[in-house]
């Protein structure tokens, strides 16, 4: 796979370290990146550039709320010192590790009931210009019932697709958006490595996909993307394509987003990220 890149431009790669406490969502450009329904402090990190389509001002959302009944909560006084965003950036091999932006938080007490939701924004510098969802339709604008009579349709092709282990005709549905994720992250020559955990991961789903219900449509990427959500407390925000292996312990999600191209009626998925975890069998 060949890709021009600007190069008078470094291959910078961006990442979002995280450390924070009870439930939160986190948005890059207005697309989730982070989903989390427990009570407790967490850290990680997530990868940024599949995100990032250009260079520019890119905007993080983080929504952290208590999604318990009112008393359930053990709520620190001073939630906001327990948190901690960081956008780093390296180069392509992972090195040379820069701080871009550290995000702030308010020095007051937990608020109660709780709920905080803040946008900030940093600066990104990358050598290429990915089309993504740029040239979609503003989804917001069309009619709801069709819009979700036609994401639901597609959500329960690819279902099926992973179900019944089409792992071909699945790849070939994503096509665009795993070149622009091996554009974006510099992938080339990792393109093999990549292309093989994908398959084995979509693969390793079949005859597991739970039903296709408890679900909302989400509209996001500022209008241009859509998907399916679960809003049933065991799985709440996590994407409506999820997969339960009691053999292996293992809970996978499948977190696609649809985008409409200008000048076509058909959805198509742009991005996908395959996540798995240990199974919470209690909720099954």
């Amino acid at each position: 796979m060949e890709t021009k890149y600007n190069t008078k431009t470094p291959k910078n790669l961006y990442y979002l370290n995280i450390e924070l406490f009870m439930t939160y969502e986190i948005y890059i450009n207005d697309i989730k990146i982070a989903n989390n329904i427990q009570s407790g402090p967490v850290s990680g990190l997530r990868y940024l550039n599949e995100y990032i389509l250009n260079s520019g001002k890119q905007t993080i959302k983080l929504v952290d709320r208590d999604i318990n009944p009112p008393g359930k909560s053990n709520l620190p006084d001073n939630i906001f010192e327990k948190f901690g965003l960081e956008v780093y950036s390296t180069d392509e091999n992972e090195e040379n590790i820069q701080i871009v932006k550290k995000l702030d938080f308010p020095n007051i007490p937990t608020p109660r009931p709780y709920y905080y939701e803040n946008t900030w924004e940093f600066d990104a510098v990358v050598p290429y210009n990915v089309d993504g969802w740029k040239k979609g339709k503003d989804l917001s604008k069309l009619d709801e019932e069709e819009l979700e009579e036609k994401v639901v349709a597609k959500f329960k092709h690819l279902r099926n697709l992973i179900n019944n282990g089409n792992v071909d005709e699945f790849m070939t549905e994503n096509a665009k958006g795993y070149e622009e994720f091996v554009i974006t992250n510099y992938y080339q020559k990792k393109w093999s490595e990549f292309d093989e955990n994908i398959r084995e991961l979509i693969d390793d789903q079949k005859g597991f996909m739970l039903p296709l219900e408890n679900y909302k449509i989400k509209i996001h990427g500022n209008g241009k993307l859509v998907t399916l959500e679960r809003v049933d407390r065991s799985y709440l925000g996590e994407s409506a394509l999820i997969a339960l292996d009691e053999g292996e312990n293992t809970l996978y999600t499948n977190y696609i987003s649809l985008y409409m191209p200008e000048g076509s009626h058909e959805l198509k998925p742009i991005r996908l990220v395959v996540d798995y975890t240990i199974a919470d069998f209690s909720k099954k």
